[in-house]
């Protein structure tokens, strides 16, 4: 750590041991250094939490995490100190009792545990989670981890320590939990800083956070040793940790973002809204995905730990002690109410991925603009028709559309105008073919498949030239185009057929059958507009007489008002 930041660490590091040695001197009387204590305790509180707070507000991803987390913690730890404090400089209380400035102090790890875990990063899957769940399973994953941990201290050791220590059982309980907690938050920062990308990301944060919190450790060591030996006093020197602590933690939060500090792009990365901000988020990051499963089974790990060690005691004393049995159950709930929310949220994210797979199906056989079938998915289509032709299945005919003067729309309207145009006119040729299949073969071009014998693809094509020229209002100015329609004929294959020497339409592939609706469309587009021209299923090309199909359409349908047939807006065919 060099430059501006080194000397304000060596400045504020320089006025805590001036405070330090003020108040452990003795020249200002007891009264007065406690009262110093007191105020230069509770200022690096309150300072540290101002600090992080409004850092947070200019970091974004973990960085901006882990601030929130300690502010909201060294919130807690100041109101606890606030008591704490009344205790002591009003009350004149040498060692306060257990009261409720533990509680403040209590939640301090709480909150600390999940602000070191969001050093790990943010994996793909965690970030897609919800900033609401990753907070909630933050915040119990601290509360367990921490329970856990002292249960297996009660069970083990520290139960017989406090039943036979001089003090009150109660007061050593809370004060020997200060140092179990602080050596929980010491070791994780010695597993983050082991970790190479870790630790080269954010090097100065860690070591300031780290030494802060050995800095409360240490103190709380000292004030856990004082109960249990009986004492009636805390030295005010040995309180030094305390303000030495807050005021590092606040340093850490200061830290400035250095190039160390800068997510690295080396690797591949996903530059989108996580559960924390905005931050790229590592595509393949192995320490993001071993600290994610890290704080997923910690706290089962934990609980596991618990039941053999209880079951052994069990064994081997045949009771357990009460304190144990009522911490336990505490933790077993947490625990559950832990998996609820991991439930719930997995069966968000499994409707939320179902959803995401049909959308993305529905794209991929749908064009966006239309919603009609797009060119693979017809081509499947397609196949199948010409599959059921050649085994004597089904007769098909094949149409291509082509609209007239399409560009003039366009250039009149804009392509905003002709988009409109399009949507319309594809609802009317969902109308027209009925149960056949539509799709957009391209721009301003659609493709049909009439299930039916040749004659009914001629009314068909013909109904869709009828329909086309029903002028659709566009701005306030009616607009009309004709359509030329190609058609191919995909009969079935009898044993009448077997000798025919001929080339039909069944004996052709797919491409081949849209290479011929495509020559006859254009047949069409050469004779005029709004054409009919069709291959029949020996392969010869005639006109199609309008009129004379107009004279037997009857009533049409309502190409205005008609809907879609759902029917048609699947995916690819599943007839054998």
């Amino acid at each position: 750590m060099a430059g501006s930041a080194g000397r304000r660490v060596l400045v504020v590091l320089g006025c805590v041991l001036a405070v330090v040695l003020l108040v452990g001197s003795g020249v200002l009387g007891h009264r007065i250094s406690v009262l110093i204590d007191d105020v230069a305790q509770l200022a690096g509180g309150i300072a540290a939490t101002v600090v992080c707070g409004r850092t947070a507000r200019s970091r974004t991803g973990s960085e901006r995490q882990w601030r929130v987390l300690m502010a909201a913690g060294m919130a807690c730890w100041s109101a606890g100190m606030a008591v704490w404090a009344f205790y002591r400089s009003v009350l004149d209380m040498p060692l306060p009792t257990a009261s409720v400035a533990d509680l403040g102090f209590f939640l301090f790890p709480v909150f600390a545990v999940p602000a070191l875990f969001a050093f790990v990063g943010v994996s793909p899957r965690r970030a897609a989670a919800g900033a609401r769940h990753i907070w909630l399973m933050s915040l119990l994953d601290g509360a367990v981890v921490v329970g856990s941990l002292f249960v297996l201290s009660w069970a083990t050791v520290l139960g017989a320590v406090v039943h036979s220590s001089e003090s009150e059982p109660i007061e050593f309980l809370v004060a020997v939990m200060y140092p179990i907690t602080d050596l929980v938050l010491v070791a994780m920062i010695v597993l983050l800083i082991v970790i190479p990308t870790i630790a080269a990301r954010y090097r100065s944060q860690l070591t300031l956070l780290g030494a802060g919190i050995l800095m409360l450790a240490i103190s709380d060591s000292i004030y856990a040793y004082l109960v249990a030996i009986g004492a009636e006093f805390m030295p005010v020197l040995t309180d030094g940790g305390f303000i030495a602590g807050t005021a590092l933690i606040a340093l850490a939060a200061a830290t400035p973002r250095t190039l160390d500090d800068r997510p690295s792009t080396s690797g591949p990365v996903t530059y989108g809204p996580s559960a924390y901000g905005r931050e790229p988020v590592a595509l393949t990051s192995t320490a993001s995905v071993a600290g994610e499963r890290t704080q997923m089974l910690l706290p089962y790990a934990l609980m596991g730990a618990i039941g053999i060690v209880l079951a052994v005691l069990r064994v081997l004393t045949g009771t357990l002690d009460s304190t144990v049995i009522v911490l336990g159950v505490a933790v077993v709930l947490l625990s559950l109410v832990r998996q609820m929310v991991t439930l719930i949220q997995n069966d968000n994210l499994l409707r939320s991925l179902t959803l995401a797979r049909d959308e993305l199906t529905y794209r991929a056989h749908h064009d966006g603009l239309t919603g009609l079938l797009n060119r693979s998915s017809f081509d499947e289509h397609l196949r199948a028709a010409v599959n059921d032709a050649r085994a004597g299945r089904q007769s098909s005919v094949l149409l291509l559309i082509d609209l007239d003067n399409f560009k003039s729309v366009n250039d009149r309207f804009g392509h905003g105008g002709g988009d409109e145009l399009l949507i319309e006119l594809a609802r009317r040729l969902n109308t027209c073919v009925g149960e056949g299949v539509v799709a957009r073969f391209g721009g301003d071009e659609f493709t049909a498949l009439v299930y039916a014998d040749l004659d009914t693809g001629h009314a068909t094509a013909v109904r869709i030239a009828e329909a086309m020229q029903t002028p659709h209002d566009i701005d306030g100015h009616p607009v009309s185009v004709g359509a030329c329609v190609g058609v191919v004929e995909i009969g079935r294959a009898t044993e009448a057929d077997a000798d025919h020497t001929a080339p039909r339409t069944t004996d052709i592939d797919e491409d081949e059958l849209m290479r011929l609706a495509d020559r006859a469309m254009y047949r069409a587009k050469r004779e005029g507009k709004a054409r009919v021209y069709a291959y029949d299923i020996m392969g010869a090309l005639s006109a199609v007489p309008i009129d004379t199909y107009r004279d037997n359409l009857g009533t049409r349908p309502n190409i205005v008002a008609g809907e879609p047939d759902p029917a048609r807006l699947m995916g690819p065919p599943t007839r054998t």
